[in-house]
């Protein structure tokens, strides 16, 4: 996933937001806009609310709006699965709650590319983000149409993440050419997207390009800006099929040690047993 970028103002809102021209909505959604980069969350929302009942046509609140559904299902899911392996009957009800959350949030991009005009870059940002909800849901077609909506609006700017998207969901539909093809892009346009290098990896080391895929995935787990734990597990496993077995080890061990009781690390400590069948397994997981 690429996570979606935060939400951008219209160009017509570029004004001192405190001059007379500036509407109500405008001014509620500046607000909202502070409150969500300062974690006040809740009022981000009660903002937004009152941006979208002075006008009920204001797309960036809508995108915004989802934006913020869509970090708190996000949020609940890595408490279930990054930050521990839960399979109890509570975790089984926050998945449904951040499944409703995801939901909910497609309602607002949804409304959000009704409202931008066509070939804005609002309407590319609303459109990705449905792409980002579409991959949640394993709808890989559905993403594949909304990441090309994104990348046919005319102003739209980060089209590697759309990139990345429409590769992944190439990646989980089984076409392991189309989905390099697109990774490759989204990391021409785009070198320090790390989403994108991280998932081609993955195709490269599917494909048995181990070469490939370890020199991917050791750029992201080299950069400090890209905390993705299932890199190193990608690393390991190119480097276990390469014989560098001092090497693969080391890796499935930072792998684990980043989130010790995450899934993942499940499926890294796999590698660090005895099993002979160890080094054939790989446990896919997107970011």
């Amino acid at each position: 996933m690429s996570a979606p970028g935060c939400a951008a103002r219209r160009s017509q809102e570029s004004e001192d937001p405190t001059t007379p021209d500036t509407s109500p909505a405008d001014k509620h959604y500046d607000v909202a806009v502070g409150s969500f980069h300062n974690g006040m969350f809740e009022d981000a929302k009660l903002q937004l609310d009152r941006a979208l009942r002075a006008d009920p046509d204001h797309a960036d609140s809508y995108y915004l709006r989802g934006l913020l559904l869509l970090n708190e299902g996000r949020t609940m899911v890595d408490a279930v699965e990054s930050d521990q392996c839960l399979t109890d009957d509570a975790s089984d009800l926050q998945r449904r709650r951040a499944e409703q959350l995801h939901a909910q949030a497609r309602e607002s991009f949804v409304a959000a590319a009704e409202h931008y005009p066509e070939g804005a870059a609002g309407r590319g940002r609303a459109q990705n983000s449905l792409a980002v909800v579409d991959l949640f849901f394993h709808d890989h077609e559905g993403a594949i149409e909304d990441s090309r909506a994104a990348l046919e609006q005319r102003f739209y700017a980060d089209r590697y993440s759309a990139l990345a998207n429409l590769g992944w969901a190439y990646y989980n539909l089984g076409d392991l050419v189309s989905a390099t093809n697109e990774l490759r892009q989204a990391v021409l346009l785009n070198p320090d997207f790390c989403v994108a290098r991280y998932r081609l990896a993955q195709v490269y080391l599917d494909t048995d390009q181990l070469e490939a895929a370890l020199e991917q995935a050791q750029q992201v787990v080299e950069d400090p800006r890209c905390p993705i734990q299932d890199a190193h597990r990608i690393a390991g496993v190119a480097r276990l099929r390469l014989g560098d077995e001092a090497g693969a080890r080391e890796a499935f061990g930072t792998c684990v040690s980043l989130a010790p009781r995450s899934c993942l690390a499940r499926d890294c400590s796999r590698f660090l047993g005895t099993d002979d069948s160890a080094g054939d397994a790989i446990a896919r997981s997107a970011p």
